[in-house]
């Protein structure tokens, strides 16, 4: 089935529409085009193979807060300030600086200023003329310089004034440059950008690939080029193309005119048998290659990335590629204190993989634009996700001319995602009055009339249940209800249905954990209050395709509540990168089965897999999963394993057994202390687990230990086999009265209520179903009114360039901090200063590859001070 024609909206130009059809690697002629050089198969979803270079004006610039002061600063770009203790907590105005050179043009070629996002607005100026100003920190903008660069020889100035004053919600408004700067050179004529839509048809087998393709003539005459398209696999090999019509009349010269844009659409059907569809377990892309000639000259290249498949919103149910599914995942803050917004493709990967370990396949993952390599991963790993521009709050502005530029931004951007399912115009702002209504109702017109009409369109609302009608909220524009939930979940969506029994719903946040913000909320020992149950009840609304918790991770804010840390403890990770205990609770609650259990049967071990219910949160059809199993020694090594392929597993079959003979080799029964399960995914995701503990643990160890007033904090090593660590204390001298305090994932353990003068021992024990083990006692810990209380948690100690990131837990108590780095190796003190600053401190210019350990101690209003806390260690890079 063609979809019908749509125009596109071109930036500040007026577009013309032509059709084409052209099989892939040829022109409407029948003659071949010159080969473009291959994307990276590797490389980002969006690629330029041909025809444009591009000059990094990343690196080390000028920074200033006051661009009256004659001495600036140096930070490197992509950036943040607040990243740097110097400015953590500015927010304002700030400035960049940096001269470059001119680089060689030659004829015919437009030279560009491109920015990839900067916080929150940015005005920029080139030799001292203002090239304008951008509002938004989340989406690409560019300013044509060519008539602006120097030719004398000198070299170019390039000024930005970045603003972070506009906060999204209730996250830290990361202040800077946060992707990369470039200066790019293309031809006149280039290809600005495809929308791919690619749909198979179901019953044949067949699908049809449709592009839309730009070009834009930045010069002052009409130009004519060639346009041809080739899809291609990962691997680089050619999909097959079937019988293809070129479009009269249509043919492969387009004509482009001075100073504007033409819109081409190119088509090509897929016989059945020819691809494969993409899904949250098999995410198949491809990609369509384009290339522009003139004459027999290849003079420029883009390569995107797609997906195929179908999305079906359905009154009662979302179906993917024609089965109905229901399922889970987290909304997902980005920016931390070690990278800022400028997140490495390392972070990114490392947090959805674990996302997805955890049950995520579909999600909101956060209400503004995400950098395009989230996006990337999100499509290489099969994660739905609904973006959406970063219309936030009650006190947004509500003016649609103030939010299309964004959402036009975003859409030319992100298009041709294919983990993107849906667009969201807004999150959480008056959706029951007059303004918010007309506010919704023109930007999702605008959407579909102008940008993409592929998608379903959605905005995310918390004020449906104030509303006496459908005609009173914002969300019978819609074409799917979204909702922020945080309490009386079945109550309030049955509420809804009456108001739209045609539209199902998608929980784009949910939690019961609250609004207070205490230092417990940070730790990996937390837990949460009732999240792991609400799947289950979400269950019993059959209109409910998903649910998104929020969040995935703790967060910088300054957000009314927020704790002493500037954080906000809503995640299952912490902000250094640790994983609660109520990550094992979400992992359980996401599953993609009820069950997953070992038992011991004869001559080895039963594993048991329960599927979940017909319709239940989350539920689809499982295929080619398997089992991973494996027996691990008190060493934490594998001494046997198995890997068990499982059938088809559908919602609402019966338990699914499989018995492993592990046990054969006397040696490896004795040897192994824990056995493993996992169910593991198509793409290697372990998605549900399960342990049995055959023996009791391997002995800890105490690292550390810190004597404060009436407490010692005892530090120790995790091993092997333990399902939770129980840390004493007792007098010198006797083995009875003894304190304790049971501990599951943190890495030390407090203990208070001691007697001051009096000295002390210490041991930890390993503790499992299976049995206990303890470690030596350690004594001579004398704790004394003297040390002060008990220092902040030392969290972690993350290597940066020349130097690393000390990042802590405090307490309200704190007004400020002492910090000492040493040398770990000769124990020399480098270093040592004040802070008021809460949560982190960027240690820099210790230089590369030096091994270093850092302490801090709590400073009191009173003149106090906590003891000193446990040293942490990290090389520097």
């Amino acid at each position: 089935m063609r979809r019908p024609l749509r125009p596109f909206l071109a930036v500040a130009l007026t577009g013309l529409l032509v059709v084409l059809s052209v099989p892939a690697g040829a022109m409407a002629d029948g003659r071949s085009a010159p080969d473009a050089p291959a994307p990276d198969s590797d490389g980002p979803g969006h690629q330029v193979p041909a025809g444009q270079r591009i000059i990094d004006l990343g690196g080390i610039w000028e920074f200033t807060t006051d661009p009256d002061t004659a001495t600036w600063g140096k930070l490197p770009v992509p950036g943040n300030w607040d990243m740097h203790d110097k400015y953590a907590n500015h927010q304002g105005d700030a400035w960049y600086r940096r001269s470059f050179d001119t680089p060689r043009l030659g004829d015919d070629k437009i030279a560009r200023l491109h920015f990839e996002a900067v916080s929150y607005t940015a005005t920029v100026w080139l030799n001292g003329t203002r090239l304008g100003t951008h509002i938004g920190g989340y989406t690409p903008f560019e300013y044509n310089v060519t008539e602006l660069l120097k030719t004398d020889g000198g070299p170019n100035t390039l000024i930005i004034k970045a603003n972070n004053d506009e906060a999204i919600g209730a996250t830290w408004p990361w202040g800077g440059i946060s992707r990369p700067v470039t200066l790019t050179v293309d031809p006149a004529v280039r290809i600005e950008r495809q929308h791919v839509t690619a749909e198979p048809e179901l019953e044949d087998g067949t699908a049809e690939v449709a592009t839309m393709v730009t070009l834009s003539n930045a010069s002052d005459r009409e130009r004519t080029v060639r346009l041809s398209g080739t899809l291609t696999d990962r691997a680089g090999r050619t999909l097959h193309s079937g019988a293809l019509r070129p479009e009269p009349p249509a043919g492969p010269d387009v004509t482009v005119p001075a100073g504007s844009t033409k819109t081409v659409r190119l088509t090509t059907t897929l016989p059945k048998g020819s691809h494969e569809l993409w899904s949250t377990d098999r995410p198949t892309l491809y990609r369509s290659t384009l290339t522009l000639t003139d004459g027999e000259e290849l003079t420029y290249a883009l390569s995107d990335r797609f997906g195929i498949r179908k999305i079906e919103v359905l009154p009662d149910g979302l179906t993917l590629n024609g089965e109905r599914i229901r399922t889970a995942g987290f909304n997902r803050v980005p920016g931390d204190r070690v990278y800022g917004a400028t997140e490495p493709l390392s972070v990114i990967r490392a947090e959805i993989d674990r996302m997805k370990r955890a049950g995520a396949d579909m999600t909101r993952i956060h209400h503004v634009p995400q950098s395009p390599d989230l996006l990337d991963y999100l499509d290489e790993v099969g994660m739905l996700n609904i973006a959406e521009i970063s219309v936030w709050g009650k006190g947004a502005s509500l003016d649609p001319e103030r939010w299309k530029p964004e959402l036009r931004e975003m859409v030319h951007r992100d298009a041709n995602h294919a983990s993107i399912f849906a667009w969201s115009v807004a999150n959480e702002i008056k959706g029951t009055e007059e303004v918010g209504r007309n506010f919704v109702r023109t930007l999702i017109d605008y959407t579909r009339a102008e940008l993409d009409d592929s998608r379903p369109l959605t905005y995310v609302s918390n004020t449906f249940s104030e509303i006496d009608g459908p005609e009173d909220e914002a969300l019978q524009y819609t074409d799917f209800i979204s909702v922020n939930m945080y309490r009386d979940y079945t109550q309030r969506l049955q509420r809804l249905r009456t108001y739209y029994p045609d539209k199902p719903v998608f929980v784009s946040e949910f939690s019961s954990d609250g609004y207070t913000f205490t230092p417990d909320r940070e730790s990996v020992e937390y837990a949460s209050r009732y999240d792991g149950q609400i799947p289950a009840e979400l269950s019993g609304v059959p209109w409910v395709i998903g649910a998104s918790r929020w969040t995935f991770d703790d967060y910088r804010s300054r957000f009314q509540g927020t704790s002493v840390n500037q954080l906000r403890g809503w995640g299952v990770q912490t902000e250094w990168g640790g994983l609660k205990r109520s990550y094992d609770q979400m992992r359980a609650a996401f599953a993609p089965v009820r069950g997953l259990s070992l038992a011991r049967a004869d001559g080895g071990t039963r594993i048991t897999v329960t599927p979940r219910s017909a319709g239940e949160l989350p539920s689809r059809v499982l295929r080619g999963y398997r089992l991973d199993w494996r027996a691990v020694n008190a060493d934490g090594d594998t001494v046997a394993e198995r890997r068990i392929p499982l059938p088809d597993v559908t919602p609402g079959d019966t338990p699914v057994s499989r018995d492993v003979g592990w046990q054969t080799n006397g040696w490896q029964e004795k040897e192994a202390i824990t056995e493993h399960v996992g169910l593991v995914d198509p793409q290697g995701y372990e998605v549900a687990v399960a342990d049995r503990r055959l023996a009791a643990p391997a002995a800890p160890r105490v690292s550390q230990t810190v004597a404060a007033d009436g407490a010692v904090r005892v530090v120790f090593d995790h091993v092997a086999g333990a399902d939770s660590y129980r840390v004493e204390a007792t007098q010198e001298g006797t083995d009875t009265g003894i304190l304790s305090r049971t501990v599951y994932k943190d890495d030390h353990g407090d203990i208070t209520g001691l007697v001051n003068g009096t000295r002390y021992k210490v041991r930890v024990v390993a503790v499992s179903a299976a049995g206990e083990t303890a470690s030596e006692w350690m004594a001579g810990l004398t704790p004394g009114a003297d040390a002060g209380p008990l220092p902040p948690d030392a969290q972690v100690l993350v290597p940066v360039a020349d130097g690393a990131v000390f990042q802590w837990r405090g307490g309200g108590a704190d007004h400020a901090y002492a910090i000492e780095v040493a040398d770990a190796r000769s124990g020399e003190l480098i270093r040592s200063w004040t802070t008021s600053i809460r949560g982190f401190s960027r240690i820099e210019d210790l230089g590369s590859g030096r091994q270093v350990r850092v302490r801090i101690r709590g400073l009191r209003a009173d003149n106090t001070a906590s003891a000193w806390s446990e040293w942490v260690e990290a090389r520097t890079k």
